[in-house]
């Protein structure tokens, strides 16, 4: 059996993130910390990406949200000048 944090060579720890018996995710965390910078590079590069995509979305659709409002706000004008 692996001991916690540690890849022996042996899977049925669970050392690969396989769910046990009972059907619960195991977690196991490396001692070296550096093992995990491949991963953490790659999270830091999705997290980007959806900040870039999401930078983007706000600014192509800020004229039809721009019309919106300024149509809503032609309406409740309206509301009070014209005599409905």
């Amino acid at each position: 059996m692996n001991s916690p944090g540690r890849d022996n060579g042996d899977q049925s720890y669970g050392s690969f993130g396989e769910p046990d018996d009972d059907g619960i995710q195991v977690v196991v965390v490396p001692d070296d910390i550096s093992a995990l910078d491949a991963e953490v590079r790659a999270y830091r590069r999705e997290m980007a990406r959806a900040r870039s995509r999401a930078r983007w979305r706000a600014a192509l659709t800020a004229p039809g949200r721009w019309a919106a409002r300024f149509g809503r706000w032609l309406g409740r004008l309206c509301r009070y000048v014209l005599p409905w």
